[in-house]
């Protein structure tokens, strides 16, 4: 008995001694792992003092604290920092001193190793810093992370044509087995010392070794073109990839090269062309050539867009775009009629006809395409409104995509405008607003509604939702309701009463329902006794029905008339362009349309014309 209480005293004792041996330490741990924290917490503070006398140059002060951060913790970043101090502070002896002790320390670390060749040159010792040079190339390793950080600290430091020669050498060197030949690397470096001839030859030598790298490629040359600003760079590309896609026809990244690149010039006859070739020789690309189609009309390029959606019709009714590509082509070919300004009926006549016998040929989905070009015909063409109404309401009951749906009643609501059923079109704007409302769509029919009410003099609504509109993602959208709202604001400002404003409102509505005449006759009266803002805006239309005529000198000379009698109307920016666009398309005087383009460019750099000003200045040059 006394034995089995001295077992169990003695089993206390023991426990409590562990459970205290046990305190002890997790105390002790707890104070260490408080102590680090403490330390890492103030090594932070010290670094972010040191990050930020540097930002500020204080380099001095950011050089002493590097240094006895490096001191303290020993780490290679932080010497690195210290020893760019003292470059900054232009003290080279005591920088190449550091730099060589680090070296002894770390004999081969390849920042400390091409900083002492950059060291050497900023203190005037090129002899020394070519022979530190050749030592790093005489030693480079059979190992590709090597040389390329070796290069790439090279190129960092500035020190491109060296770059160059360790990228050849270990292009060389790695010949042998499976690693890069560092084309990439050659190409960055050609790019970074403007020489583009040698940059582009690497960049389609990289693309000829590893296909995959398309994209990689793609986006290199996407931030050269960036950077073009006269163009140069882009001629340069393009003889280059020319050059290539000839010597190589069968290579298809080329060719998509050339696609990707003709696209970013607008050149659509390339792109066009080179997309068949690739269609040709590996197919597969009926949808490509069908959206680069229809890019192609989105731009009015009306010839190129049906060259394409034709090469697709060609192929046969069973393809899986025949009917994408039909309601194209014919979308195309009428919309280079509205171009031309034909009015004659015979034509749009049978257009409508081959539109109604393709209609077996298309899915339900695509049959919405063919309804608003025939609507569209049947009404703003041929007369047949009410045939127009019964189609496009018919349609609306049947389709299910809400976008198609809404696209088909804009084109409903117009017709209804243009009938004078201004109620009827409200609705239907109103509806489509609604059920879009935050989007494209959604804006253009908020857009149109408030066109609307311009027309018939509603002006305090109409400015309500174009002030909303000047937010509008859409840049276009958002231009046209600046452009009306300040119609309605600066003519209101002159003209309290609203007169003249409604005025021009009369003769927007008669332009819009295509009576030219009674349209005419107001913009003349409004020209005779305006006022100097309603003035600039009759000048404006009566240019664009010039147009619409043909008539290209006299178009010129009213819109030349704003831009030198009303230079600080909002429509100036606008007819300088129209002017210098029939200069250059239709006048062939391309010397004055550089120069319209020049000033558009200069005196309105905040304008929406301003970058298409560009683009088609570089053309001309």
């Amino acid at each position: 008995m006394i034995r089995s209480r001295l077992i169990f005293l003695l089993f206390i004792l023991v426990s409590a001694f562990c459970v205290d041996a046990q305190n002890v330490s997790t105390a002790a741990e707890e104070k260490k792992k408080r102590e680090k924290e403490m330390r890492d917490e103030q090594r932070q503070i010290d670094e972010q003092l040191a990050s930020r006398c540097f930002a500020n140059q204080e380099y001095d002060k950011a050089g002493e604290l590097y240094e006895k951060l490096y001191q303290k913790y020993n780490q290679p970043y932080l010497f690195h920092q210290y020893v760019e101090c003292l470059i900054l502070q232009k003290n080279y002896d005591e920088a190449i001193h550091q730099l060589k002790s680090f070296e002894r320390k770390y004999p081969k670390d390849a920042k400390t190793l091409v900083d002492l060749v950059f060291v050497y040159g900023l203190n005037d010792e090129p002899k020394k810093a070519e022979k530190q040079f050749n030592a790093i190339l005489k030693s480079l390793p059979d190992d590709l992370g090597t040389i390329q950080g070796v290069g790439n600290f090279l190129r960092s430091r500035g020190l491109n044509d060296m770059a160059l020669r360790v990228y050849e050498k270990g292009a060389d060197i790695c010949s042998k087995t499976e690693n890069s030949p560092f084309f990439m690397e050659l190409a960055y470096t050609y790019q970074s010392m403007a020489d583009y001839q040698n940059a582009f030859r690497y960049y389609f030598l990289e693309l000829e070794t590893h296909p995959g790298q398309y994209n990689n490629i793609k986006n290199r040359l996407q931030t050269l073109l960036f950077y073009d600003v006269n163009n140069s760079i882009a001629g340069s590309m393009r003889m280059a990839l020319l050059k290539q896609t000839q010597e190589k026809p069968d290579n298809v990244e080329f060719a998509k090269l050339l696609v990707w690149f003709a696209l970013q010039q607008e050149d659509y006859d390339i792109a066009l062309a080179q997309s068949k070739s690739i269609d040709r020789r590996i197919g597969d690309q009926d949808g490509q050539i069908v959206n680069l189609a229809s890019i192609c009309l989105s731009n009015r390029q009306f010839d190129v867009a049906r060259d394409g959606f034709d090469y697709i019709c060609k192929k046969g009714k069973s393809g899986p775009y025949y009917g994408r590509a039909v309601a194209g082509l014919i979308d195309a070919e009428y919309q280079k009629l509205k171009a031309e300004n034909c009015n004659d009926v015979k034509v749009f006549n049978r257009l409508s006809e081959r539109l109604e016998k393709e209609y077996p040929n298309v899915s339900t989905d695509e049959m919405t395409g063919l309804v608003k070009i025939q609507a569209d015909i049947m009404a703003f063409r041929l007369g047949r409104n009410d045939e127009a109404v019964e189609l496009l309401q018919n349609t609306i009951e049947t389709v299910k995509s809400k976008q198609d749906k809404a696209e088909l009643k804009l084109l409903l609501a117009d017709i209804y405008l243009f009938e004078d059923e201004v109620w009827e079109a409200t609705l239907l704007y109103s509806q489509v607003d609604k059920s879009m409302k935050e989007e494209p769509l959604g804006h253009e029919a908020r857009f149109r509604n408030a066109q609307l009410r311009y027309f018939i003099g509603e002006f305090a609504w109409a400015e309500t939702q174009l002030h909303v509109l000047k937010a509008a993602t859409s840049k276009l959208i958002a231009n046209d309701a600046m452009t009306l709202s300040l119609v309605i604001k600066d003519n209101l400002e002159i003209d309290t009463t609203g007169l003249e404003l409604r005025r021009l409102a009369r003769a927007d509505y008669r332009i819009y329902q295509q009576r030219y005449d009674e349209a005419m006759m107001v913009l003349d009266s409004i020209v005779a006794d305006g006022n100097e803002v309603s003035i600039p805006h009759a000048l404006f239309r009566k240019a664009e029905l010039a147009n619409k005529n043909l008539e290209f000198a006299e178009a010129e000379q009213l819109f030349l008339q704003i831009v030198d009698n009303y230079q600080f109307s909002y429509m100036t920016d606008h007819a300088l362009m129209e002017a210098a666009l029939l200069e250059q398309n239709e006048l062939d005087k391309k010397e004055d349309a550089k120069r319209h383009y020049e000033t558009l460019i200069d005196d309105y750099p905040t304008s929406i014309y301003t970058a298409q000003a560009k683009k088609n200045y570089r053309k001309i040059q």
